[in-house]
Protein backbone atom coordinates (compact mmCIF):
# COMPACT_ATOMS: atom_id res chain seq x y z
CA UNK A 1 0.00 0.00 0.00
CA UNK A 2 1.37 3.31 -0.73
CA UNK A 3 0.62 6.74 0.81
CA UNK A 4 0.74 10.63 -0.06
CA UNK A 5 3.32 12.18 1.90
CA UNK A 6 0.01 14.01 3.35
CA UNK A 7 -1.32 11.10 4.79
CA UNK A 8 2.50 9.74 5.85
CA UNK A 9 2.89 13.17 7.82
CA UNK A 10 -0.54 12.59 9.33
CA UNK A 11 0.39 9.60 10.49
CA UNK A 12 3.27 10.68 12.22
CA UNK A 13 1.96 13.31 14.17
CA UNK A 14 -0.70 11.22 15.31
CA UNK A 15 1.64 8.75 16.32
CA UNK A 16 3.83 11.33 18.11
CA UNK A 17 0.40 12.06 19.86
CA UNK A 18 0.39 8.63 20.57
CA UNK A 19 -3.18 8.25 18.81
CA UNK A 20 -4.00 4.51 18.57
CA UNK A 21 -5.48 4.96 15.17
CA UNK A 22 -2.25 6.76 13.55
CA UNK A 23 -0.32 3.62 15.40
CA UNK A 24 -2.60 1.04 13.41
CA UNK A 25 -2.54 2.98 10.25
CA UNK A 26 1.67 3.41 10.58
CA UNK A 27 1.36 -0.80 11.47
CA UNK A 28 -1.25 -1.43 8.85
CA UNK A 29 1.47 0.23 6.28
CA UNK A 30 4.51 -1.32 6.85
CA UNK A 31 4.12 -4.45 8.56
CA UNK A 32 5.07 -6.50 5.34
CA UNK A 33 8.17 -4.23 5.19
CA UNK A 34 8.66 -5.10 8.65
CA UNK A 35 8.18 -8.34 8.14
CA UNK A 36 10.63 -8.53 5.27
CA UNK A 37 13.34 -6.54 6.80
CA UNK A 38 13.26 -8.53 9.94
CA UNK A 39 12.80 -12.75 8.13
CA UNK A 40 16.30 -11.18 6.60
CA UNK A 41 17.70 -11.74 10.40
CA UNK A 42 15.82 -14.48 12.36
CA UNK A 43 15.26 -18.27 11.39
CA UNK A 44 11.99 -18.85 13.06
CA UNK A 45 8.92 -17.63 12.33
CA UNK A 46 8.01 -16.81 15.36
CA UNK A 47 10.65 -14.58 16.21
CA UNK A 48 10.06 -12.54 13.23
CA UNK A 49 6.63 -11.87 14.53
CA UNK A 50 8.21 -11.11 17.77
CA UNK A 51 11.16 -8.78 16.01
CA UNK A 52 7.97 -7.15 14.12
CA UNK A 53 6.09 -6.17 16.94
CA UNK A 54 9.45 -4.87 19.09
CA UNK A 55 10.15 -2.81 16.37
CA UNK A 56 7.12 -1.52 15.60
CA UNK A 57 7.17 -0.28 19.60
CA UNK A 58 10.61 1.00 19.05
CA UNK A 59 9.27 3.11 16.78
CA UNK A 60 6.30 4.54 18.27
CA UNK A 61 8.97 5.58 21.37
CA UNK A 62 11.37 6.93 19.02
CA UNK A 63 9.19 8.12 16.29
CA UNK A 64 9.97 12.16 17.58
CA UNK A 65 13.59 11.22 16.80
CA UNK A 66 12.14 11.59 12.78
CA UNK A 67 12.91 14.92 12.13
CA UNK A 68 10.51 15.88 9.21
CA UNK A 69 12.64 19.06 8.53
CA UNK A 70 15.51 16.83 7.57
CA UNK A 71 14.83 13.42 6.07
CA UNK A 72 11.76 15.21 4.55
CA UNK A 73 8.01 13.49 4.21
CA UNK A 74 8.21 10.76 1.87
CA UNK A 75 7.55 7.03 1.63
CA UNK A 76 10.99 6.15 0.99
CA UNK A 77 12.61 8.50 3.50
CA UNK A 78 10.41 7.21 6.54
CA UNK A 79 10.83 3.83 5.52
CA UNK A 80 14.51 4.06 5.35
CA UNK A 81 14.51 5.67 8.88
CA UNK A 82 12.22 2.69 10.12
CA UNK A 83 14.72 0.17 8.24
CA UNK A 84 17.11 1.39 10.34
CA UNK A 85 15.20 0.96 13.71
CA UNK A 86 14.23 -2.46 12.71
CA UNK A 87 17.89 -3.59 11.70
CA UNK A 88 18.96 -2.14 14.98
CA UNK A 89 16.15 -4.45 16.79
CA UNK A 90 17.56 -7.70 15.24
CA UNK A 91 20.92 -6.69 15.49
CA UNK A 92 20.73 -6.27 19.09
CA UNK A 93 18.61 -9.18 19.93
CA UNK A 94 20.97 -11.41 18.32
CA UNK A 95 23.67 -9.90 20.02
CA UNK A 96 21.72 -10.86 23.61
CA UNK A 97 20.64 -13.60 23.09
CA UNK A 98 22.87 -15.48 19.94
CA UNK A 99 26.02 -14.53 21.43
CA UNK A 100 27.64 -17.47 20.69
CA UNK A 101 25.54 -17.78 17.23
CA UNK A 102 27.25 -15.11 15.89
CA UNK A 103 30.89 -16.12 16.64
CA UNK A 104 32.75 -14.19 13.63
CA UNK A 105 36.37 -15.16 12.23
CA UNK A 106 39.02 -13.28 11.16
CA UNK A 107 39.64 -13.41 7.44
CA UNK A 108 43.41 -16.08 6.63
CA UNK A 109 45.82 -15.07 3.80
CA UNK A 110 44.06 -17.97 1.45
CA UNK A 111 40.88 -16.22 1.97
CA UNK A 112 41.26 -13.28 -0.08
CA UNK A 113 39.68 -13.78 -3.15
CA UNK A 114 36.08 -14.17 -3.84
CA UNK A 115 34.87 -17.48 -4.74
CA UNK A 116 33.11 -17.53 -8.75
CA UNK A 117 29.54 -17.69 -8.51
CA UNK A 118 27.68 -19.45 -11.45
CA UNK A 119 25.72 -17.13 -13.19
CA UNK A 120 23.87 -19.46 -15.12
CA UNK A 121 22.55 -21.90 -11.94
CA UNK A 122 21.75 -18.26 -10.70
CA UNK A 123 19.58 -17.38 -13.79
CA UNK A 124 17.55 -20.08 -13.02
CA UNK A 125 16.57 -19.70 -9.73
CA UNK A 126 13.59 -17.60 -8.33
CA UNK A 127 13.56 -15.10 -5.73
CA UNK A 128 12.21 -17.05 -3.06
CA UNK A 129 14.77 -19.78 -4.01
CA UNK A 130 17.89 -17.11 -3.42
CA UNK A 131 16.22 -15.79 -0.37
CA UNK A 132 15.30 -19.60 1.11
CA UNK A 133 19.50 -20.24 -0.16
CA UNK A 134 20.76 -16.81 2.13
CA UNK A 135 18.25 -17.71 5.29
CA UNK A 136 19.62 -21.30 5.45
CA UNK A 137 23.22 -19.73 6.01
CA UNK A 138 24.69 -20.04 9.51
CA UNK A 139 22.94 -17.02 11.26
CA UNK A 140 26.56 -15.37 11.80
CA UNK A 141 27.14 -15.25 7.58
CA UNK A 142 23.54 -14.56 7.16
CA UNK A 143 24.06 -11.56 9.47
CA UNK A 144 26.52 -10.07 7.57
CA UNK A 145 25.86 -10.98 4.28
CA UNK A 146 22.39 -9.29 4.69
CA UNK A 147 23.97 -6.37 6.20
CA UNK A 148 26.41 -6.01 3.39
CA UNK A 149 24.75 -7.24 0.36
CA UNK A 150 21.35 -6.52 0.85
CA UNK A 151 20.88 -3.25 3.14
CA UNK A 152 24.20 -1.84 1.91
CA UNK A 153 26.40 -1.74 4.85
CA UNK A 154 30.44 -0.79 4.98
CA UNK A 155 32.17 -3.31 6.74
CA UNK A 156 33.34 -0.35 8.71
CA UNK A 157 29.82 0.00 9.44
CA UNK A 158 29.31 -3.67 10.40
CA UNK A 159 32.03 -3.49 12.53
CA UNK A 160 30.76 -0.79 14.69
CA UNK A 161 27.14 -2.23 14.70
CA UNK A 162 28.26 -5.86 15.48
CA UNK A 163 31.41 -4.68 17.59
CA UNK A 164 33.86 -6.58 15.35
CA UNK A 165 36.80 -5.41 13.38
CA UNK A 166 36.09 -4.50 9.58
CA UNK A 167 38.45 -7.48 8.89
CA UNK A 168 36.04 -10.22 10.31
CA UNK A 169 33.00 -8.72 8.71
CA UNK A 170 34.75 -9.30 4.76
CA UNK A 171 36.27 -12.82 6.77
CA UNK A 172 32.52 -13.52 7.28
CA UNK A 173 30.90 -11.73 4.19
CA UNK A 174 33.24 -14.73 2.01
CA UNK A 175 32.61 -17.81 3.98
CA UNK A 176 28.94 -16.79 3.39
CA UNK A 177 29.08 -16.15 -0.54
CA UNK A 178 31.66 -19.32 0.08
CA UNK A 179 28.61 -21.28 1.57
CA UNK A 180 25.97 -20.13 -0.85
CA UNK A 181 28.26 -21.21 -3.97
CA UNK A 182 28.42 -24.66 -2.47
CA UNK A 183 24.62 -24.23 -2.06
CA UNK A 184 24.18 -23.47 -5.84
CA UNK A 185 26.69 -26.29 -7.15
CA UNK A 186 24.43 -28.79 -5.34
CA UNK A 187 21.48 -27.38 -7.13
Amino acid sequence: MSLSDEQIKHIIDGCRKNNRQSQRDLYEWLQGYAHSVCKRYANEVNLVEDLVMDGFMKIFKKIAQYDMSNYAVSEAAFKGWSKRVFINNCINYSKKYFSATLSLEEITEQQQYEPAINEEIIQTLGYQEIIQLVMSLPMSYKTIFCLHIIDGYTHQEIANLLGINEGTSKSNLFKAKRHLQLLLSSK
